[in-house]
């Protein structure tokens, strides 16, 4: 029988309050999962906060870029080296700098945008901006990664998880890559995070690749568990960029939401069939199941058109989107109250 390591997990006990961003709370989420299925599961809980801002100019629509001001000499961002994810770096970064922009006020309130470069007070970001006005609120955040998820080495994690030798002894990690392909990940045994059919010493290390916050990623354990998932919440309305690929959404509350509660009708190019329409796919039963949203105004299951307005996307799972063309999607506000 193959004995199987067991990564430690950091308590699964709710997390006290913390300074954090106003309205913000410090969370711990337990998610089962068993074994023999695979489960997507979102990532809306964040790093801390590393810096807060505001931009100094209107920002025009489709800009790949912004700056923010500053009442010193000293360039806001040049304490923030950027990551490589340019080609192959994509799959095996050389270090976790990963940032993310959260705007913070105005009407793109829950706007979440990769950082691709900093220069100075102008940070370059993948995908074009809405048009922003002067004096918009941003957060500067580190972005998550399978390190900062799982954890490495001897160090505690904040999810637990199963290494093994091969990826036949051990839990697999799928996330998707900005192309929309599954990339699939695994704790080796004696050498860390590494690629399904790259393994031992020679493989690349991908304890850095990046799991965008407002994505998620697949996980099939190799024995029943719960994951713990732990960060900040940040409370108000998630809003994200799809390029037009395949893409992983998380259900960015630590409650269930309907499809017809979720908000999301209003971003979702609809149709009276489910080939003219953005296909929203669930993992069921290890089978993706599509659903879409029909132009006559309901949530509708592909296969035979039942209406599914009560489709619920659970605590800390994920979906994917199939989108017709680059867009954004949003969830409805949805407060948490002590």
């Amino acid at each position: 029988m193959k004995i199987r390591n067991l990564i430690l997990v950091l308590s699964a006990l709710a997390l006290p309050l913390q300074a954090a961003d106003v309205g913000t709370v410090q969370l711990s989420l337990p998610i089962p999962v068993n074994v023999g299925e695979t489960k997507l599961i979102g990532v809306f809980l964040t790093q801390p906060a590393i810096m807060r801002g505001e931009l100094n100019a209107d920002v025009t629509l489709n800009a790949t870029s912004f700056t923010a001001y500053n009442s010193t000499a000293t360039p806001l961002f040049n304490s923030y080296p950027v990551a490589d994810e340019s080609g192959a770096a994509e799959f095996a970064p050389a270090s976790g700098n990963h940032y993310i922009i959260e705007f913070t006020s105005g009407p793109y309130t829950g706007l979440i945008k990769q950082v691709t470069s900093f220069s100075g007070n102008v940070a370059n970001v993948r995908g074009g901006l809405p048009a922003l006005s002067a004096g918009t609120k941003f957060i500067l955040r580190l972005d998550q990664t399978l390190a900062s998820l799982f954890g490495e080495g001897t160090t505690l994690s904040p999810l637990k998880i199963f290494e093994g030798g091969d990826p036949g002894d051990a839990d697999v990690v799928g996330v998707l890559s900005r192309a929309g392909t599954w990339k699939r990940y695994f704790y080796q045994s004696g050498f860390g995070w590494r690629e399904v059919g790259d393994r031992g010493a020679s493989g690349a290390d991908r304890k850095h690749v990046r799991v965008t916050t407002g994505t998620g990623f697949s996980f099939k354990p190799i024995e029943g568990n719960v994951l713990t998932m732990t960060g900040e919440y940040r409370g108000t309305r998630s809003r994200i960029s799809l390029s037009g690929f395949t893409t992983l959404v998380a259900n960015p509350y630590p409650k269930a939401v309907s499809l017809k509660d979720s908000g999301l009708a209003q971003y979702l190019s609809s149709f009276t069939s489910p080939s003219g329409a953005d296909s929203l796919r669930f993992l069921e039963s290890n089978k993706f199941v599509s659903y879409f949203y029909h132009s006559g105004g309901n949530f509708k299951k592909a296969t035979g058109l039942a209406v599914a307005d009560t489709k619920s996307i659970g605590v800390g799972e994920a979906f994917l989107i199939v989108p017709q063309g680059a867009k954004d999607l949003a969830f409805a506000p949805q407060y948490i109250t002590k």
